[in-house]
């Protein structure tokens, strides 16, 4: 039998600031999978997520 295991996923629209950027990190650092969209740029270096403390990437 062949078991995966599974993360869930979360999508957070947003995640530059604000609420979005929070859920995102709460979501990170619970062992969610994440797919973001946000209008800041530097979201798409995951060093950004390191230094916001989100560990996993």
């Amino acid at each position: 039998m062949n078991q995966t295991l599974t993360r869930p996923l979360a999508v957070v629209t947003g995640a530059s600031s604000g609420i979005g950027y929070e859920l995102a990190k709460q979501f990170a650092q619970n062992g969610f999978d994440l797919v973001v969209t946000a209008l800041m740029p530097g979201l798409t270096d995951t060093n950004f997520f390191h230094r916001a403390g989100m560990d996993g990437w």
